[in-house]
Formats: C-alpha cells, structure tokens, sequence
C-alpha cells in the first residue's frame, strides 16, 4: 500500500469519526432539478460503523426529492463536516439507498419519534462515499503550498525579500 493510500485511509478514518461528535455541524447539499444547490443542516447525519446515514422527516421535503432524484439520475451529492475541534471535512458521495421498512427502519423510526417528541420519519437515506477532502484552512494551505509552490501573492514575496 502506497503512502498516499494509507494517508487517505487515515483521513477517511478521522472524518467518519467526527460525525458521532455531539458538537459537529453537518450540512447535506443536494442538486434541485435545475441543478442549484440546496444546503441543509442534517442533526440526525451518521456514520454507523459501515455506512453514512441521515433520517428523512418528510416524504414530501425538497432534500427528499432531491435525494430521489440523486439515486434515478446519478446526481452528485456534498456533506460538509465541521466537527468541535473546528477540522472541517467535504464528503462526495452518492445516495446508494433509502430505507422504508424493516429493522433498521423500525428502529429509526423509534429514535425518531423519542427525538422529535412523537414525530417518526419517512426514511433511512444511506450514502456511499465516493471522496473525502480535509477541508480545515490549515490543510488546505499546506496542500497548496506543496501542490503550487510558485502561486504566491505578490504582497507575500515582497514580505519574504524585506525579512
């Protein structure tokens, strides 16, 4: 195994732990029909221990409808991850199912129904992780500084000559 592949291994690892943190915020984007962004917060987003989860209150939501329109015509989709700490993550990934009935339902539907005081859901979205990219402002000027070593503003080169 390459030294990328277990560092993007271990960045996988950190970032789906920060989705059982408590403090983080999650935000789940989408496409409408007309391909415009819809971001919303998502509380109830989740790394069960082998996938990426979120709970669907509404059938007739616009996110719903999105994420329907995700899995028929292959739309992309975005999570960002901000967790306590303040490291923030960008998820590409794919709706991969929608859960209606069964056990896993069933007890999402209870969760729900303790969380949102007697309101259950319409659905158990799971996602498919396509990418992951730490996007915390530290790391991404580490990675553009190595990746572009010449991209410098003018302002920061004449700083460095009169140092």
């Amino acid at each position: 195994m390459s030294d990328k592949q277990t560092a993007q291994e271990a960045l996988l690892k950190q970032a789906l732990s920060g989705f059982n943190d408590k403090g983080a915020i999650k935000v789940l984007a989408t496409l409408d029909e007309n391909g415009a962004p819809h971001p919303v917060c998502k509380g109830s987003l989740r790394y069960n221990g082998e996938t990426i989860e979120s709970w669907e209150i509404l059938e007739s939501s616009e996110t719903n409808r999105n994420l329907t329109r995700s899995i028929w015509f292959d739309k992309p989709i975005a999570i960002l991850l901000i967790t306590s700490d303040r490291k923030a993550y960008k998820f590409s990934v794919k709706a991969s199912r929608n859960i209606i009935a069964g056990k896993a339902f069933t007890s999402a539907y209870e969760a729900a129904q303790e969380r949102f005081k007697g309101r259950g859901i319409a659905g158990v979205w799971q996602y498919e992780i396509i990418s992951v990219k730490e996007e915390t402002a530290s790391a991404r000027i580490s990675e553009e500084e190595a990746a572009r070593p010449y991209f410098t503003h003018l302002d920061q080169l004449a700083k460095r000559q009169s140092v």
